[in-house]
């Protein structure tokens, strides 16, 4: 899940497995398609696209959910979405180049006479990271941050472009096919991954699991802080960090200013998960909200229309 792109001999050694093992394991994984994709995670700011957003939508009509969701998939800015179950039908998760662009991707979804809705709400993040599972794999692995503020964009060309439409749709993509699909030399290909590394547009890769076939069912937490300082969001970063079923945190100004995104296997794993919650913020004045969520059912890290310098 944490580095996909490692070698079965490193798995081995790490599982204490035989590298046969890692691999008919590995492979099992794919065919029953507990690993739905291999990701690679993005710094969407260094591609121009500096502002990123959740939104929330409750449908008219339910029955236009099939077809509000197809859009989704084609959009430039939609990253993923999933189905959600309470005051809203649908989350996504969304990136932009700038508020005209919030702008008009919400004047368009507003003002839709097909799918109409009938409530919305969107949440704008100044802090956003998605955490590693910590209740698979103990040891700390990398934090994966989504929001970048003062990022400049970076300048890369049309191959460059190629190989990062390759990598989102597989990561695991062999040099040798990268450099087949994209007519540059293998040797190219890795210098150029290297530099898009360097110049941190590309930070790293994970696994898209099924979780639901491994058992966890997935909620979003909606927080309002009433007085959410700045030792207060210190305090709840290091607490999301450190709690095993929090997969992701974002703080926002408004409300609501805190969303974290949990996973879970019973209802009393979410109830546990709730009191913690609120022990943690005991002596503060909250506002909390539960909304019972389907995992992304579609996710494309890369579904910008990059510029070409």
């Amino acid at each position: 899940y944490h580095s996909d792109r490692e070698h079965f001999t490193q798995i081995a050694k790490e599982t204490g497995l035989s590298r046969t093992q890692v691999e008919y394991k590995f492979n099992r994984f794919i065919k029953e398609k507990i690993i739905k994709k291999f990701m690679t995670i993005f710094n969407y700011g260094a591609l121009g696209y500096s502002t990123y957003a959740i939104l929330l939508i409750k449908l008219g009509k339910f029955s236009s959910f099939n077809q509000f969701t197809k859009k989704l998939e084609r959009n430039k800015n939609c990253i993923s979405w999933g189905e959600c179950f309470g005051k809203y039908d649908i989350f996504m998760n969304l990136i932009f180049r700038n508020e005209e662009e919030i702008s008009k991707f919400l004047s368009d979804i507003i003002n839709e006479k097909n799918e109409p809705i009938s409530d919305y709400l969107i949440i704008k993040p100044h802090m956003a990271e998605f955490h590693s599972l910590k209740m698979f794999y103990d040891n700390k692995k990398p934090l994966f941050p989504i929001t970048f503020p003062n990022e400049k964009e970076k300048k890369i060309d049309e191959k460059d472009i190629k190989i990062l439409k390759i990598l989102e749709k597989d990561n695991r993509t062999k040099l040798i096919d990268i450099a087949k699909e994209t007519n540059l030399s293998a040797e190219l290909v890795l210098y150029k991954i290297k530099k898009l590394k360097e110049n941190g547009i590309i930070l790293g890769s994970k696994a898209f699991l099924d979780m639901k076939k491994l058992g966890y069912n997935y909620s979003i937490i909606l927080l309002n802080i009433r007085n959410l300082s700045e030792k207060i969001k210190k305090e709840i970063i290091n607490f999301a960090r450190n709690e095993k079923m929090v997969n992701a945190l974002l703080l926002s100004l408004f409300n609501p200013n805190c969303v974290m995104q949990i996973f879970h296997k019973t209802d009393d794993e979410l109830k546990d998960e709730i009191r913690k919650i609120k022990d943690f913020f005991k002596e503060e004045t909250i506002d909390l909200e539960i909304l019972l969520a389907t995992d992304e059912d579609k996710i494309n890290t890369l579904p910008l229309g990059i510029q070409i310098y």
